[in-house]
């Protein structure tokens, strides 16, 4: 391809793959042997930062090996650099925990309801996108060629950012890079401005589905998780007439919520797509039992977002549902607040590989909490689970993530790894300290053996005189045979049988006492799970009343275990009687 042929969002992927492809060569190269670039790095890390408040308190400037670092510096949470951030952000100081310059805060995603703000350098900010970014469209350029990178992109991505006292700003870090080109996103994205930026009362769905859909050659999709792509799809799916007919006349319909400034300003640039329409509603009034991404998008190449872990079961749901095996899938790896920790290497595997360069990794075995057991990088053995600790770019320092990961494999000589879940993600329940990785399990092998379609589902605890463990789901495409008691009876079963799978599968206990609570299931003196019914779109009424609190849809996730009394009366008020 010629460089005069190149569209503006041509030539910003094409110099973004040249770039990707120097990332993808250094990283192979650091793979050969990633401890010896950890290592350097985390030694650069402590002189560099010697000076700071933080590296004099821990005697930075006599740390000259990891053994050293590992007995003067403690681990730490977030709790441990609070002080310090509330001076950075609210007064100004520097060279507390960082000699880097720190231009912005990501705020966390507050599974626990209590958003952070964690400090991001421009350092972090330089690594972050090289790999989400340039090293992203290097694989994807590796199985395609470049052919596709004149086309838009729909992205999914939304921004919501603040500015702290500090002058930096605050806000999700997936978001960041899209504030780099807001004068330009129209040029590289289906999406107006309005649904990247939305205002509290604009109906960013409508519109991303919408544009979307007017844009038939669609190679590259991205979003932040899986199961945006998928409620858009279902939206679309649930509401394509309305859909068709704004595309055919140019128009946005009058039910769809945004101020009124926003409408004559998007209308004003709309025109009618009659032809496009046409083939939109001949698409839909086939029916769906047929994948419907290839017809709407034929071109549509490579997905991007988080699928694992949690997310796993919405890329099922594509994969089988909308897609065929024309759409392959970017599985964005461990990628946090905190900093980019793992990337893919080839497109449709979920394994990705540690970045040595990204911060300075060590690994806690899942079960212990003695810091003795602590591994880096060339302690790690395929098939077993830890929970990881970084030392970043930004200021952390032996930083719990409270992430848990499994190694499944080596990259040359660097593991890669697959999310599980968050330790803090568990319910206690007799006793019992039970992930989020076995609750969802069990949800979805429900969901397979009773053959009703799970959108998804939370759960909670009551501990009253018996210990009850309740489940909410919302489901769809329920057959005649439909029978709740039937269902509830196979979710105990299911939980059961999660449990006594053991502590390294299922739970943060021992086998025994895994094996144990899962007896206790069985032979009925635990037997209280409970089952209830949500309502229709319930977790898009809970998507959309997040976002009007501020909430960043880039980091929305599913509120698997709920932890709070007011998301506990939200979803308690979406019961659906009749399926109750």
């Amino acid at each position: 391809m010629d460089a005069s042929d190149l569209t503006p969002v041509g030539k910003l992927q094409y110099k973004a793959i040249m770039e990707g492809e120097e990332v993808y060569k250094n990283l192979m190269k650091m793979s050969e042997d990633p401890m010896k670039y950890n290592e350097e790095l985390l030694l650069k890390l402590i002189d560099d930062n010697k000076d700071t408040e933080y590296g004099k308190k821990y005697d930075f400037a006599n740390i000259q090996s990891i053994e050293d670092y590992q007995k003067k510096v403690p681990i730490t949470t977030y709790d441990d650099y609070a002080e310090y951030i509330y001076r950075m952000t609210e007064k100004g100081e520097k060279n507390l925990i960082s000699a880097y310059d720190i231009t912005h805060y990501a705020k966390s995603s507050g599974t626990m309801g209590n958003p952070k703000r964690i400090p991001l350098s421009t350092l972090s900010q330089k690594i972050n996108n090289d790999y989400a970014m340039a090293f992203r469209t290097a694989v994807i350029a590796k199985e395609f060629g470049i052919e596709w990178i004149n086309e838009i992109v729909l992205n999914l991505i939304e921004v919501s950012f603040t500015t702290l006292k500090c002058g930096a700003t605050y806000g999700a870090v997936s978001g960041k890079m899209i504030t780099n080109l807001s004068d330009m996103l129209h040029l590289f994205f289906t999406s107006p401005i309005e649904a990247f930026m939305p205002t509290l009362d604009t109906d960013s769905r409508y519109l991303h589905a919408r544009f979307a859909l007017a844009y038939k050659d669609l190679s590259n999709a991205v979003c932040s998780f899986f199961n945006l792509f998928l409620d858009m799809l279902r939206y679309i799916q649930r509401d394509w007439e309305l859909l068709v007919n704004d595309i055919e006349k140019g128009t946005i319909d009058e039910s769809i919520k945004m101020p009124d400034d926003v409408r004559k300003k998007l209308e004003a640039n709309l025109k009618p797509m009659p032809e496009r329409a046409a083939e939109l509603r001949d698409i839909f009034s086939e029916g769906f039992d047929e994948p419907m991404i290839p017809k709407i998008w034929p071109n549509l190449k490579v997905l991007t977002g988080i699928g694992t872990g949690g997310f796993a079961n919405y890329y099922k749901k594509l994969k089988n549902d909308f897609a065929d095996d024309s759409l392959n899938y970017y599985f964005v790896g461990l990628t946090a607040s905190e900093g980019t920790f793992s990337v893919p290497f080839e497109l449709n595997n979920p394994d990705a590989m540690l970045v040595p360069n990204s911060m300075f990794y060590e690994f806690l075995p899942l079960g212990s909490e003695d810091f003795d057991d602590i591994v880096t990088i060339d302690g790690l053995e395929v098939g077993k689970r830890y929970e990881v600790i970084t030392t970043n770019l930004s200021g952390f320092y032996r930083y719990r993530m409270r992430d848990a990961i499994e190694v499944t494999g080596m990259k040359n000589n660097t593991p890669t790894i697959r999310f599980l879940y968050r330790i803090d993600q568990s319910i206690s329940f007799a006793g019992e300290s039970t992930s989020e990785e076995a609750l969802r399990n069990a949800a979805y092998k429900t969901e397979d053996e009773c053959g009703f379609d799970l959108i998804d589902f939370s759960v909670y605890t009551e501990s009253e005189d018996v210990p009850k463990c309740i489940y909410l789901m919302e489901i769809e495409n329920i057959g005649d045979d439909f029978d709740k008691e039937k269902i509830r009876d196979k979710l105990a079963e299911n939980v059961s049988e999660a449990l006594t799978a053991g502590s390294e599968e299922f739970t943060r206990t021992s086998s025994k006492e895994a094996s144990d609570y899962g007896h206790k299931l069985k032979s009925g003196i635990l037997n209280n799970i409970e089952l209830k019914f949500l309502q229709p779109e319930t977790y898009l009424l809970y998507r959309d009343l997040m976002i009007s609190k501020g909430t960043s849809s880039a980091q929305l996730k599913p509120p698997r275990v709920i932890v709070n009394d007011i998301h506990k009366r939200f979803f308690l008020a979406l019961l659906d009687d009749e399926l109750n």
